[in-house]
């Protein structure tokens, strides 16, 4: 149990609190919209740039040997540009909320976190990029 504490504190010590270092110069605004739907989205994928990308280093990488090389090169090359692209991504799924706003008007938002079902109140986000929580409906209707 004790030797598990130690790394346990080690790593609490990289959470640091704070504002996020994206946020640095930028314009933060907070307000809260009203949800009108959410529907799930697909989102597009460079995958498949990444298989020939990687392929292609693969092959150049090869280029001073003979054919069966370069063709297992292009195909490493392939599986690791293609799995470090799809780890990088992530999943494709994600959801689009169209919000409502008096001041902002109508307006959608896609992001990957999913808010509670039934949240018909949120608060907006906008910095560096932005992202929508889920609030009490007295928020929305002040």
């Amino acid at each position: 149990m004790k030797r598990l504490l130690l790394p346990l504190l080690l790593l609490s010590g990289c959470a640091t609190p704070g504002v996020d270092r994206a946020e640095q110069n930028h314009v933060v605004k907070e307000f809260y919209a009203s949800v009108q739907s959410v529907k799930a989205v697909t989102l597009s994928s460079d995958v498949k740039t990444g298989v020939l990308v990687g392929a292609g280093v693969g092959v150049i990488d090869e280029l001073d040997g003979n054919s069966e090389d370069m063709v297992a090169g292009g195909i490493a090359g392939a599986l690791v540009g293609g799995l470090f692209t799809a780890i990088f991504e992530g999943s494709d799924e994600a959801f689009e909320y169209s919000l409502h706003n008096k001041e902002q008007g109508q307006f959608t938002l896609v992001q990957k976190e999913q808010i509670t079902k039934n949240s018909q109140c949120v608060k907006v986000r906008v910095a560096n990029k932005a992202s929508i929580s889920p609030v009490a409906n007295s928020y929305c209707n002040s």
